[in-house]
């Protein structure tokens, strides 16, 4: 995880990252700035969706490193753009 977000400022719309086990949860101030990250995700093959001021993954044990570099990348490409 810390590859992927280390380094990189939070910006603006980010209040907290969380990290427990195979859980990541990214806080936002307003959950308006999530919309549309559904479609944005399915479109790079993740399927994951935000929940109020919340956007998650809890991946499985199994997962493969690259795969969870897949999601994360995902997620933080949603800031990014």
């Amino acid at each position: 995880m810390t590859t992927v977000f280390g380094g990189t400022p939070y910006g603006p719309q980010i209040k907290e990252i969380r990290i427990m086990g195979g859980c990541v949860c990214i806080e936002v101030h307003d959950g308006a700035c999530l919309k549309g990250f559904p479609e944005f995700a399915y479109e790079r093959g993740v399927f994951n969706r935000p929940f109020l001021n919340f956007l998650y993954a809890m991946v499985p044990y199994i997962i493969t490193e690259d795969e969870l570099r897949h999601v994360l990348r995902t997620m933080k490409d949603w800031f990014l753009r």
